[in-house]
C-alpha cells in the first residue's frame, strides 16, 4: 500500500470531525467564515514556521510546507513512536533531486480541534532541527488556510462561505490572484519580478526564494553580469547566485529589492517552474489560501 492508498482515511475522518460540529458552525447562510482550528506559530532560525500537531498521543513540531506532497515525519521521532516503516511504490522527489523512499501510518494525528486516523507520511531523516515532521498539501488542501505571520497564528477555515468574502483582518486594500493548484496540491501563481512575469510556486517549507536561469535570462539577467554574483561552490553539481532584483510583485502587493537566489535550470523539480517563492518573502505578506475557490489572498503582514 503507497502512502496514496491511506490517506484518504485520515482526510475523511477529519471531515467526519468537522461534520460533528455544532449547527452554527456549519451554517453558511450569512456568508460568515467558519474556523476549524487556530494554531500558534513558531518561527525557525531560518525564517520557515511550525504548528503544534499530536502523533500518537506525543505532541510534536510540524513545519508547515504548502510546497509539500505528501505529509512527513522524521525519522528519530518515526522510531520512538514504534511506527513501522514501508517501502514506497514511488518515491517522493524534492528539489535537487532528493528522494523519500520509506514511509509509514499514523495512526492518531490532530491539529487543535481537527483529529484524523490513518495518516501516511513519508521518512525523513534529513529534517532541520525543531522539526519533528511536515504538514503538506495532501491535507491543506480540504480547507482555506489562513497564515497571518503578524499575530503568529496559522488557522483552517471551511471552503463553504461566500466567494470572495475571505478577508476578515483588514479594511484597506488587498489582492486577489488567480491560482492554480495541480494534482499534487502545489499552488502557482503569476508573478512579476522587474516588469517580467512568471509562473511561481509558493512555498513556505523553502527557505530561500529562487528563480531559474533560463527565467533570470528572460528578465534581463546576463551570465556576464558583473552585478551576478556565485554563492554556491564553483564545482558545485547545481549553481547559486546572487542578483540585485529590484521588485517582485503580486498585482500590486510588492516586495522592493527582494533577495531571490538564481539557480541551475534542472534545480528545480518540473519542467514548468520557473520559481519559488520562499518564506524569506512570504513572511512579509499575510496570505489567505482560498483552495476551493482557487484564489490566492494577499496583503502586507502588517496590514490591519
Amino acid at each position: 500500500m503507497t502512502p496514496q492508498a491511506v490517506v484518504c482515511g485520515f482526510i475523511c475522518s477529519l471531515l467526519l470531525a468537522i461534520s460533528m460540529l455544532p449547527a452554527g458552525a456549519q451554517d453558511n447562510k450569512k456568508c460568515d467564515l467558519d474556523r476549524f482550528s487556530i494554531l500558534p506559530i513558531s518561527t525557525l532560525p531560518d525564517g520557515r514556521f511550525t504548528v503544534p500537531a499530536e502523533v500518537e498521543g506525543r505532541k510534536l513540531d510540524f513545519l508547515v510546507d504548502t510546497g509539500g506532497v505528501t505529509a512527513t515525519i522524521e525519522g528519530n521521532q518515526a522510531r520512538w513512536l514504534q511506527l513501522t516503516p514501508k517501502p514506497a511504490n514511488r518515491g517522493l522527489r524534492g528539489v535537487a533531486g532528493d528522494t523519500l523512499n520509506f514511509y509509514t501510518t499514523i495512526g492518531r494525528f490532530s491539529l487543535g480541534r481537527l483529529q484524523g486516523t490513518d495518516l501516511a507520511a513519508y521518512i525523513d531523516n534529513r529534517l532541520s532541527t525543531g522539526v519533528d515532521g511536515t504538514i503538506s498539501p495532501d491535507m491543506m488542501r480540504h480547507y482555506d488556510v489562513d497564515i497571518d505571520m503578524l499575530r503568529g497564528t496559522l488557522s483552517l477555515f471551511s471552503q463553504k462561505h461566500c466567494t470572495g468574502q475571505v478577508v476578515y483582518w483588514t479594511r484597506s486594500g488587498y489582492v486577489v490572484l488567480p491560482m492554480k493548484v495541480e494534482v499534487d496540491g502545489h499552488i502557482r501563481v503569476p508573478v512579476t519580478v522587474d516588469g517580467t512575469q512568471f509562473t511561481a510556486l509558493l512555498d513556505t517549507g523553502a527557505q530561500h526564494t529562487i528563480i531559474a536561469m533560463h527565467a533570470a535570462k528572460a528578465a534581463g539577467v546576463s551570465e556576464d553580469s558583473p552585478d551576478l554574483k556565485l554563492v554556491s561552490d564553483k564545482d558545485a553539481k547545481f549553481k547559486r547566485y546572487d542578483y540585485p532584483f529590484k521588485l517582485l510583485d503580486f498585482k500590486g502587493v510588492a516586495v522592493s529589492n527582494p533577495r531571490i537566489q538564481i539557480v541551475s535550470d534542472d534545480y528545480l523539480p518540473g519542467k514548468d517552474t520557473d520559481m519559488i517563492v520562499g518564506i524569506s518573502l512570504l513572511r512579509q505578506l499575510h496570505l489567505y489560501i482560498a483552495y476551493g475557490e482557487e484564489k490566492l489572498y494577499i496583503t502586507p503582514a502588517l496590514a490591519n
